[in-house]
């Protein structure tokens, strides 16, 4: 119940932060595009745990990007992972 919980709490924004990261087209090169590319990543994150997985693409909030079926599968992978961490931990014990 925890590893799942963990799953969901962790996947909207990590899924938010991916998005964001790669689809910021005008970040540039170089070492201020990656700090561009980070600060827009943390921002999608966000918004993509507020809007449940649709961020919006632009900031009139017009249309926006599906990304619920990245959201579960971040969900099922993350949960996996807490869920033998967990186990292993207890096994240590």
């Amino acid at each position: 119940m925890t590893a799942a919980l963990l799953g969901l709490i962790t996947s909207f924004p990590l899924t938010g932060f991916i998005y964001g990261f790669f689809a910021c087209e005008n970040c540039g090169n170089g070492p201020l595009g990656v700090f561009g590319k980070i600060f827009i990543g943390l921002v999608e994150g966000v918004l993509t745990t507020i809007t449940f997985g649709a961020p919006w693409k632009n900031e009139g909030g017009g249309s926006s990007t599906n990304l619920r079926l990245y959201v579960l599968i971040a969900f099922l992978v993350l949960t996996i992972l807490f869920y033998m961490k967990q186990k292993s931990k207890s096994r240590s014990h």
